[in-house]
């Protein structure tokens, strides 16, 4: 593989990590989840 692919992948990686943190901080202070999701583009498998 070539190191952009790579280095995109890590990308990825990444932004699911920080978007993970981002919904665990939601949930802990008893947030919006609903306008998490909308600002971040999560689809979660079951409807909010």
């Amino acid at each position: 593989m070539n190191k952009s692919a790579e280095h995109k992948q890590i990308s990825v990686f990444q932004k699911i990590l920080e978007d993970k943190k981002a919904i665990r901080k939601c949930i802990q202070s008893r947030g919006d989840i609903k306008k998490i999701a909308k600002e971040r583009g999560i689809k979660f498998a079951t409807p909010l």
